[in-house]
């Protein structure tokens, strides 16, 4: 689905007529200063000044839609106006004016060598026509013109830094706005690993289990299809909820809405505990499962803590089983311990955790807390988890 980036219409409108008030403005400006009678005047015709005045300031109502294409043209026009004597004294201190309002918009767009070089090109342009025809201007020394037209170089250059200084900020807010997506991503790709894949890979242990004791032990085949089928129905919720955050309410369709229903569900937490253990015990582990003072714990962290003591349990019976499991959680007035501790033998691999153990540590670091798993010199597998409550907002 495309969204609509550009900023909203009354914003729009607003900018649009500020744009067009402006170079209205400064074309009123321009044809008085042309009209001027005496020396002060143009040398050229009031039709040929007045073309010239509107030919450097009508195009600023287009200045950010075009900001380079404006800015060119305006430049240009303030170059030959000048020197051709076309405008008066009054009319050569408008085109500063002129130039810093095209050059706003410009500088906001262009990157930073491009923004430099249309700064640098804009004011040697006007300042060199200015030198050439400063000796035509009646009454006005050279170092009265140094002092009026190098202030107006200085407001050029102001109106120049303010339009960097937007787009730095910009460009900062979609920094942060790209990093919000990044991890939102990597959340959602935790989940449905925790979530999802987890679950698969249990199923699949089951269904070899379930294959090669069919013919000699259907009652054991029965059990672990009763697990593949709670299993799959776990994962199947998960998937729906997952579905869920990612569509959007303009979505039709029967599965937007179940998808959008499926969203509304809560997150597991560390009250669903049980039903990890009891999972894992029909899939031929024996967990002792204790937990202690998770009520009220917040969301969060007892998010953390499921998918902490899933992929602890998935991975004992991936690597482990048949085995035995000790699960404990406590939870006071500091911190929240998580410990999952087997007795099963596996056979060492030589290579580093997988993507769970990382997702774990991940997890983990969010709340500043500690992490660490490994074997144990007697055998086993231990995975210890401390997140400290202090860091978790109310």
């Amino acid at each position: 689905m495309a969204y609509d980036q550009r900023p909203p219409l009354l914003e729009r409108v607003v900018a649009a007529i500020v744009d067009i008030a402006l170079a209205l403005l400064l074309a009123l400006v321009m044809v008085v200063a042309a009209a001027e009678p005496g020396p002060a005047g143009a040398d050229e015709p009031l039709a040929v000044s007045l073309v010239a005045a509107f030919a450097m300031t009508l195009p600023l109502a287009l200045r950010r839609r075009r900001p380079v294409g404006v800015l060119v043209f305006v430049v240009l026009a303030s170059i030959v106006s000048v020197v051709s004597r076309v405008l008066p004294v009054n009319g050569a201190v408008v085109t500063y004016l002129a130039i810093a309002l095209a050059l706003h918009p410009a500088a906001a767009s262009l990157s930073r060598s491009r923004a430099v070089l249309a700064l640098v090109g804009s004011l040697a342009g006007i300042n060199a026509a200015v030198a050439m025809s400063v000796t035509t201007f009646p009454g006005l020394s050279w170092t009265e013109a140094a002092v009026i037209f190098g202030g107006l170089s200085l407001v050029t250059i102001a109106a120049w830094s303010t339009g960097r200084a937007g787009r730095a900020r910009r460009l900062y807010h979609e920094r942060l706005a790209d990093r919000a997506l990044t991890d939102e991503r990597l959340r959602i790709a935790r989940d449905l690993h925790d979530g999802i894949a987890h679950s698969l890979s249990l199923i699949t242990v089951q269904a070899s289990v379930a294959n090669h004791v069919a013919a000699e032990r259907p009652e054991e085949a029965r059990s672990a299809l009763a697990v593949i089928e709670s299993t799959g129905r776990e994962a199947l919720r998960e998937l729906r909820r997952m579905l869920g955050v990612l569509r959007t309410p303009e979505e039709d369709g029967a599965a937007a809405a179940g998808a959008e229903q499926a969203s509304l569900q809560p997150s597991p937490t560390a009250d669903r505990l049980a039903e990890l253990a009891e999972q894992a015990t029909r899939a031929g582990v024996e967990v002792d499962l204790r937990v202690e003072g998770v009520e009220g714990l917040p969301a969060p962290v007892g998010l953390s803590v499921y998918r902490i003591v899933q992929e602890s349990l998935t991975n004992v019976v991936k690597h482990a089983a048949p085995a035995r499991c000790q699960v404990r959680v406590s939870v006071d007035e500091r911190e929240v311990e998580v410990e999952v501790i087997d007795d099963g033998n596996r056979a060492p691999s030589g290579l580093p955790g997988g993507h769970g153990l990382i997702g774990m540590r991940e997890r983990v670091s969010l709340f500043s807390g500690e992490f660490s798993a490994g074997r144990m010199p007697g055998g086993g597998f231990r995975v210890h988890a401390t997140m400290p409550l202090e860091s978790v907002p109310a």
